[in-house]
């Protein structure tokens, strides 16, 4: 064995693994198979393609009226059967709360990872509301349990 990887795979320790072997291959030729699998290690290693800004507003319905959301306004998201449930603090900071009709699933990847943490597999909180005053208490999973040790 050359080496053992842990996950979440951190891009530097992957560096350091494809190191060791370049330096253990520059000892002993490779098989064929071997260089072609570090190729495609040293390509995953290339930076990765730019993504799409994040989303910054969200349509949600509130009430009988369609209502324009703005994503740093958001205190949470947590998923509701095949909808989104947005929680939010309107301008005179009272609690606000409304349905969209996209999946949770699929608004993490539109949203800020540096603003916004999955902490529960139907939950994602808005790291600069954590300390605003609400009266849920939203479940953190152990899975997601070690963005918050970090704080």
């Amino acid at each position: 064995m050359l080496d053992y990887l842990v996950k979440p795979v951190e891009p530097p320790r992957l560096a350091e693994t494809v190191a060791r072997l370049r330096e253990r291959l520059a000892v002993a030729p490779p098989a064929p198979d071997l260089q072609a699998l570090l190729q495609q290690l040293a390509a995953q290693l290339q930076p990765p393609v730019a993504l799409p800004a994040p989303v910054r507003w969200i349509r949600a319905q509130a009430g009988q009226g369609l209502r324009t959301i703005a994503v740093d306004d958001i205190d949470y998201l947590r998923a509701d059967a095949k909808y989104t449930r947005v929680a939010w603090h309107e301008d005179g900071g009272r609690a606000a709360e409304a349905l969209i009709g996209t999946a949770l699933k699929n608004l993490v990847a539109q949203l800020d990872p540096l603003q916004f943490a999955q902490v529960h597999c139907s939950t994602v909180v808005n790291l600069r509301a954590i300390l605003r005053n609400r009266g849920e208490v939203l479940p953190v999973s152990r899975s997601y349990l070690h963005l918050f040790r970090q704080m």
